[in-house]
């Protein structure tokens, strides 16, 4: 980790956070404009001009980089079990409260990726969803069928951003000689949402209150023979909120 206070702030920083890992003092900034990460968005005049944008690196056994994940501001900023999600990484089963749900078309996991967030953390809500045997449901693509979508209920300030879809497979439909694209193999549609930072968020988590995420999972089945009727599937995400890190 690198910020721009001196050897004393910081050390004052890891001993009542209790970090456990190295940390480069940069003051004046010299490395972070070196690598061009200074924090443009931070006025001249503010106590914390020469902040560099956080950022998480990927790294390889190697030491090579394979990805990163950067924010404009430091008080918004991704998990890191949002970032491992992204990278195809599972989650369920490692602690985080989840709900099973089925249909006759498919069976889904919905999941947060963090089952307890602060303002200003940028986490994802999954569906992870398994076509039963011999179905499909159509993916975005040059078609007018109706695709798969996720969409979360709007609350005030909270940020929902683009969902994230996989690549999907081509299904053959011979009739029509059609090509489509589909999905009829287990896949993960992850979306990322941002905690506001506001007052009346901010006081809820300060009393370990929570945050309710509702949504509807949107698709039609289909399989060699037969297109069903579409579903609205209701999914909801229950997470605990906790103050902000601040100092």
């Amino acid at each position: 980790m690198i910020t721009y206070d001196s050897l004393e702030i910081q050390q004052a920083y890891v001993e009542r956070q209790g970090l456990e890992f190295q940390m480069l003092s940069d003051v004046g900034s010299e490395v972070i404009k070196r690598y061009d990460l200074l924090n443009e968005t931070v006025e001249l005049t503010s106590r914390a001009y020469g902040i560099p944008y956080p950022g998480t690196f990927i790294l390889d056994p190697n030491g090579r980089v394979l990805d990163r994940f950067f924010e404009r501001g430091y008080q918004r900023r991704n998990t890191v079990s949002s970032i491992a999600v992204k990278l195809g990484n599972p989650l369920w089963g490692t602690g985080v409260d989840g709900a099973r749900l089925a249909t006759d078309h498919l069976d889904v996991v919905a999941y947060p990726t963090d089952g307890v967030v602060a303002p200003g953390n940028r986490f994802s809500v999954v569906l992870d969803v398994t076509p039963k045997p011999g179905m499909h449901v159509y993916a975005p693509g040059n078609h007018s069928y109706q695709v798969v979508a996720l969409r979360v209920n709007p609350q005030e300030g909270l940020v929902v951003h683009p969902a994230i879809y996989p690549e999907p497979g081509i299904y053959h439909f011979e009739p029509l000689n059609e090509h489509v694209e589909v999905y009829d193999q287990p896949f993960r549609i992850v979306q990322d949402i941002t905690i506001p930072i506001m007052s009346e968020i901010r006081e809820r988590a300060a009393s370990g209150g929570t945050l309710t995420i509702d949504g509807v999972f949107e698709y039609q089945a289909c399989d060699d023979a037969i297109c069903y009727n579409p579903v609205d599937l209701p999914v909801r995400w229950m997470l605990t909120l906790r103050p902000m890190v601040t100092d």
